[in-house]
């Protein structure tokens, strides 16, 4: 089979692509004995892209923000940019394109963690999105998400990430379920995985460490973890650290306090190291189009804190491997940071389910998984 392989990459560095996805998936593609996967870069017009961008920039206190991305102008262009792509394939049995952008005439499926219409539904509960500075208005998002829905109908098949992600295509009626495929996501760094020893010296210290990680560190519930953790400190009594790594300069009005060591845009290796560190990972997100960072650290058999809602209920099992919130008060997330911290069950629990995850979650068995589901279509 020759499946073509169509990607928007990052015009400096693929690898930068959405968080080394879609350069992990294709490697691990390539690996599959059977299948020839022709690499098809979606090049946009260096010039319109610009001109698109200029068109759309809005003032912002940050400075010009663009919200061209999320345009049926710019869909329009990504999908000139698909089929001049598929064109100069040289007749691919199958397309294979990493997120929505038109229909083919050749069979094509479609690997995505969200669709538009979920951000919808997002902005419609809370009115703006959090973090996402770039977000266009609801008429723009609603003609995108009627296009959207248009190239679901003529799809073989689509790829997700998640469950909860699944359930919303279905739910559009625009393409049938048997069409929709569960096939997860892989674990773009995996941490080193910690002994039975490690974890105990771990429980035994006189401190407890979490971890945040995240550049939008509104949307991913940064502030809740501040001032939970602040609560959990008066609560227990316990010195209970807290590592924020992500954004570029401390994003809340307040200087860090003195049980807060802020990394800001840390390096990868910074982040693993601090991963390896830390008791528990938290990231109770507004918004979560999926978690890659929550697969990470149950790789890594570090428990997760996460959020009640999106992905995460299908990652972390609440009083196993974790906890979960439902909202945005930071006396629950204390509540649920103290059961965690020390919990000698949920830690030796964590490390116990690590090997399994590591297992589903690589980049080779969701390309075989993918594979197999397009060659039985």
């Amino acid at each position: 089979m020759r499946l073509g392989f169509a990607c928007q990459w990052d015009r400096t560095d693929r690898r930068r692509t959405w968080s080394h996805t879609p350069y992990h998936l294709l490697n691990a593609l390539m690996q599959v004995q059977g299948a020839e996967v022709v690499d098809l870069p979606l090049i946009l017009p260096p010039i319109g892209e610009r001109l698109l961008k200029l068109t759309y920039a809005r003032p912002h206190p940050t400075g010009l923000l663009s919200i061209a991305s999320w345009t049926p102008a710019m869909a329009r262009m990504r999908h000139a940019a698909l089929a001049r792509a598929v064109a100069a394939g040289n007749a691919c049995d199958a397309v294979l394109t990493i997120g929505e952008h038109g229909s083919l005439d050749v069979p094509q499926y479609v690997y995505q963690d969200q669709s538009v219409g979920q951000f919808i539904e997002y902005y419609e509960q809370h009115g703006v999105m959090a973090d996402v500075r770039d977000i266009p208005p609801m008429r723009i998002l609603r003609a995108r998400t009627e296009m959207e829905r248009s190239t679901y109908a003529t799809l073989s098949g689509i790829f997700t990430m998640s469950a909860w992600n699944a359930r919303h295509v279905i739910s559009t009626g625009a393409i049938s379920a048997d069409r929709v495929h569960v096939v997860g996501a892989g674990i773009n760094v995996a941490s080193e995985l910690p002994t039975d020893d490690d974890v105990a010296r771990r429980l035994e210290r006189s401190y407890r460490r979490v971890l945040f990680v995240g550049r939008h560190f509104h949307r991913k519930g940064g502030d809740i973890v501040v001032a939970g953790v602040n609560q959990a400190r008066q609560l227990s009594g316990q010195d209970i650290q807290l590592v924020v790594a992500g954004p570029t300069a401390w994003p809340l009005p307040d200087e860090p306090p003195t049980w807060v060591e802020f990394i800001g845009d840390a390096p990868l290796e910074r982040v693993q190291k601090e991963l390896r560190q830390a008791d528990v990972l938290a990231l109770p997100s507004r918004f979560e189009a999926y978690g890659i960072a929550v697969l990470e650290a149950l790789a890594g058999g570090v428990p997760v804190i996460g959020r009640n809602d999106f992905a995460m209920p299908e990652m972390i099992e609440a009083g196993q491997t974790g906890a979960l919130v439902s909202s945005d008060d930071p006396t629950e997330f204390a509540v649920r940071l103290l059961h965690v911290l020390g919990n000698e069950h949920i830690a030796r629990q964590t490390l116990a389910t690590a090997p399994d995850i590591r297992k589903r979650h690589s980049w080779l068995t969701v390309a075989e998984n993918i594979l197999s589901i397009i060659r039985s279509s």
